[in-house]
């Protein structure tokens, strides 16, 4: 089956989801099922950088800017393109292949329509489980679906885009700017392109907001960090709730996803995150494991805060929030931060392995599992089990952190949420 018929049939399946026959459900649950089921289609093959399945899924994200009447924010169109580097989930060299962002725009008006939001979310995830013909369709279980990580957040930008471009004119209202990065999950590669490629100058911008993993919204909790990177931040992710979510703020906005690339670019940012789960950066982590009325009640949220956003009256100056810094003395430590994990000492080697994880521990439902290589947490390098504990106390309770870590000698980012040693069961 040749690529072009693939994408031929993913556009098909595309327009059928987005243009219902008479009589079939057209909410939103519905419409955001249907587009996590055609991102997770066999056919994209998980969505692996530097494959095949790069450009397919760029043209579908590319047919819902358009029917959202967005318009292609690059000189060239909708794409744009770069070249990858490191290598992928399987080992691969990337080097000679590429990947794809996609982009478009919303014009403002008046006074703020030179001023601009940003809203983005990744549309990459780790495509095959084992090397096989690129052209080939993998059998169910043969790839890594990404349906929360990261077609949740895909599907919600889309709704939100959908939503702002039907949304009464304001008299003055700040211009939109919606991406979808790729090659996220082998080191911000799409966003650190652009970034340093932008359609317009990145001191117009007053807020990115990021969508990473926000289709499993655990115990009714959104996770909404960098908080602190503008003054006015907190209060409008705060009073963008309505009772339907609870919301955790954090301050800083370094968890490793894109709205960290413009992070370090001083644009204040904010990252929308669901909260870790079981079937992150497995097979399993398939369109039935969503929560549609949940992706809903993100998507609600999402609206309400671009609409604060576009609409308010003041501009943003960025704030720095530093990373917590490490202590190699007796100062001020976190003995509080729990991760749950039981270190194992039959090895030599650098990092921290796992030799268990805990039930009902962050760690367990992060998804680490034993035989896991810690390498970085919280941005800080782990080489054995003093470096762990003086990163993960350098921590609080609640803090979104990243973990890189080695699983069968390949690297793989997890964001953890903290727990409290006092909670422990």
């Amino acid at each position: 089956m040749t690529r072009v018929f693939l994408l031929l049939l993913l556009t098909v399946s595309l327009l059928v989801a987005a243009h219902p026959a008479a009589g079939q459900d057209t909410t939103p649950v519905a419409r955001m099922t249907a587009r996590v089921q055609t991102l997770t289609a066999p056919e994209l093959a998980g969505r692996g950088s530097g494959t095949p399945a790069t450009a397919a899924t760029a043209e579908l994200l590319v047919e819902w800017m358009e029917q959202s009447g967005l318009q292609p924010a690059f000189a060239g169109g909708w794409l744009q393109e770069f070249d990858l580097t490191g290598t992928g989930w399987l080992g691969q060299e990337l080097a000679g292949h590429t990947s794809l962002n996609v982009a478009g725009t919303l014009a403002g008006h008046g006074d703020l329509a030179n001023r601009w939001v940003i809203i983005g979310a990744h549309h990459d995830h780790l495509g095959l489980l084992a090397a096989q013909d690129p052209t080939a369709v993998p059998a169910p279980g043969a790839f890594y679906a990404g349906a929360n990580d990261n077609a949740s957040g895909v599907v919600v930008v889309s709704e939100i885009m959908e939503r702002l471009s039907h949304l009464e004119s304001e008299a003055h209202r700040r211009s939109l700017l919606v991406v979808f990065f790729g090659a996220e999950e082998v080191g911000l590669q799409g966003s650190s392109y652009f970034v340093n490629h932008a359609p317009l100058a990145l001191d117009q911008v007053d807020l990115m907001i990021n969508y990473d993993t926000v289709g499993q919204v655990s115990d009714n909790t959104l996770y909404v960090s960098g908080v602190g990177t503008a003054a006015n931040l907190r209060e409008m992710a705060r009073t963008a709730g309505d009772g339907g979510l609870t919301l955790s703020l954090a301050e800083g906005g370094w968890s490793g996803s894109d709205h960290m690339v413009f992070n370090t670019r001083e644009v204040p940012v904010l990252f929308v995150f669901g909260g870790p789960y079981r079937q992150y950066n497995t097979p399993a982590d398939t369109w039935e494991t969503l929560n549609y009325s949940g992706l809903e009640a993100v998507a609600d949220y999402g609206f309400r805060l671009a609409v604060q956003a576009v609409t308010r009256p003041e501009n943003s100056t960025w704030i720095m929030v530093a990373q917590p810094e490490l202590r190699d003395d007796d100062g001020p430590q976190n003995r509080s931060s729990w991760l749950g994990t039981l270190p194992d000492f039959t090895e030599e080697m650098a990092g921290y392995k796992l030799a268990g994880v805990f039930d009902g521990s962050p760690a367990a439902e992060a998804g680490l599992l034993k035989g896991d290589v810690l390498i970085t947490l919280a941005g800080h390098e782990v080489t054995d089990l003093p470096t762990f504990t003086r990163a993960l106390r350098a921590n609080n309770p609640g803090d979104l952190v990243e973990i890189t870590l080695l699983r069968d000698g390949s690297p793989l980012n997890f964001t953890v949420v903290l727990g409290d040693r006092k909670d422990r069961k």
